[in-house]
């Protein structure tokens, strides 16, 4: 049986944030990580369907913004939470159609019935990703607790 009144878990949390690690040299090899935390995280229920979506999604249009950061993200059937998989990489990756190499990426996953909460999310964070202080904080973390906090605090996603 389901817990009753259980509070919606954070868009963003440790267990879904990467600080400092190598996830590949590549876009793909990044998205494919970041998913693959939010299904050990519980928050999708089927790997292949995202990373699809979200490939399929980065084909239309690159989503990376000037100064390093990357924002790909997708609607899935396969979500089953609402969440931003954060990763400061180690070292600055090229992304499909940026300019920038890309060092910080943060991946939407949203559930595919709920295009409301799925653009506020979208909203949320990239605004927060114009703001220089945001980014000077996010470029600062050291630990993985450390991102989701400074992105959490940042995008207002608590």
């Amino acid at each position: 049986m389901g817990r009753v009144n259980a509070a919606p878990s954070p868009a963003v949390a440790p267990e879904i944030a990467v600080v400092n690690e190598d996830l590949g040299t590549d876009a793909t090899s990044v998205v494919r990580a970041l998913v693959a935390r939010l299904h050990a995280a519980g928050r999708v229920t089927d790997e292949e369907a995202l990373v699809e979506a979200v490939l399929a999604r980065e084909s239309v249009g690159s989503t990376a913004l000037p100064g390093g950061i990357a924002i790909p993200h997708a609607r899935s059937a396969a979500v089953t939470t609402p969440s931003v998989a954060a990763a400061l990489l180690a070292e600055a990756i090229s992304w499909p159609g940026g300019s920038d190499p890309v060092r910080l990426v943060l991946l939407i996953a949203a559930p595919g019935d709920d295009p409301q909460s799925y653009l506020g999310l979208l909203q949320k964070v990239a605004a927060a990703c114009v703001k220089t202080a945001f980014v000077g904080d996010v470029a600062a973390a050291s630990t993985p607790t450390q991102l989701a906090d400074v992105l959490a605090a940042g995008a207002h996603l608590r």
